[in-house]
C-alpha cells in the first residue's frame, strides 16, 4: 500500500504560505528601506524650504545690485546688505536645521509673530508688498503644525517673488475653531495649477508639492487656485486636534 499523496491544493497552500510569511530580517530592511525614503523626502522639503530659498533670494538682490551699478551706488548698497542679511538668517536654518532645532523664526514668538515679520522682511527685501492679518483668536498649536504653516508661508511667498510678477501679496492666519487656514493670495500674473504636478525645482512645482506633503503628513489639505492673468490664492488648513506622543515631524 502506498504513502498516501497530499491533498490536492494541499502543497500550493502551503508554498503560498511560506511565500506570503517574511523573514523578520526581510521586514527589517523593508522598514529601515521605507524609514530612509521617509527621511530623505523630509530632507528634501526642508532644504528646498530653507536653504534653496535662502540661496535663492540672495541671487535676487544681487542681480538688483548689478542692475542698480553704477548710476544708482546707494540702492546697490542696499541690496548687497539684504543679501548679506539673508546669508546670515540662511546660516542659522542650516545650523538649527542640522541640530534638528526649532526654526529660529519661531523662537521666542508665535506663529502668528513670525508670519508677520516674514511679511516685513519679504516686502523690506523685494518689489513686493506683503502683509499679515490675524483672523480669530491665537490658538495653541503644536511644534510641528506651527513649522508646517511657517514653511507653507515662506515657499509661497518665494514662489510669488520669483515666478508671479506680483506687487502685493495678503498672508491670513485664521483660527475657525476645528481647525486652522493659512490664505497667501497675490495679484501676479498667476499660472495653471495642473501644468505644475511634477516636481521641478526651477519652475516651482516641487515647492508645490513639499507643501502638499507637509499637510498631508499632519492630516492637513493644500489647496491652489489660479489661471494666467489672475493672480494665485493658496490656502493651507490643518485640524485642530491635540498632538500625540508620536508626532510626525515634530522638528524640521
Amino acid at each position: 500500500m502506498g504513502i498516501p499523496g497530499p491533498v490536492p491544493g494541499e502543497r500550493t497552500a502551503q508554498a503560498t504560505d511560506r511565500g506570503t510569511h517574511r523573514h523578520p530580517a526581510d521586514l527589517a530592511r523593508a522598514e529601515h528601506t521605507a524609514g530612509v525614503l521617509a527621511e530623505r523626502e523630509r530632507l528634501a522639503r526642508e532644504i528646498h524650504d530653507t536653504l534653496a530659498q535662502g540661496l535663492s533670494s540672495i541671487q535676487l538682490l544681487l542681480r538688483a545690485a548689478e542692475r542698480a551699478l553704477p548710476s544708482r551706488p546707494g540702492a546697490a548698497s542696499g541690496h548687497v546688505d539684504a543679501a548679506r542679511q539673508v546669508a546670515v538668517d540662511n546660516l542659522a536654518e542650516a545650523r538649527r536645521f542640522v541640530a534638528a532645532l526649532t526654526p529660529p523664526a519661531l523662537e521666542g514668538t508665535t506663529l502668528a509673530g513670525a508670519l508677520e515679520r516674514l511679511c516685513t522682511t519679504t516686502s523690506a527685501r523685494h518689489r513686493l508688498t506683503a502683509r499679515f492679518h490675524l483672523v480669530g483668536d491665537p490658538v495653541p498649536l503644536s511644534t510641528a503644525q506651527e513649522v508646517a504653516l511657517l514653511r507653507v508661508a515662506q515657499s509661497a511667498l518665494a514662489n510669488t517673488v520669483r515666478h508671479a510678477r506680483a506687487t502685493t501679496a495678503e498672508v491670513t492666519l485664521s483660527n475657525l475653531g476645528d481647525h486652522v487656514a493659512l490664505h497667501v493670495v497675490d495679484d501676479g500674473r498667476g499660472f495653471d495649477p495642473e501644468r505644475t504636478s511634477a516636481p521641478d525645482a526651477d519652475s516651482g512645482g516641487f515647492g508645490l508639492a513639499a507643501m502638499r506633503a507637509r499637510m498631508d503628513t499632519l492630516g492637513g489639505t493644500l489647496a491652489v487656485e489660479s489661471a494666467p492673468g489672475h493672480g494665485t490664492a493658496l490656502t493651507a488648513r490643518l485640524p485642530l486636534t491635540q498632538p500625540t506622543e508620536t508626532e510626525p515631524e515634530s522638528r524640521p
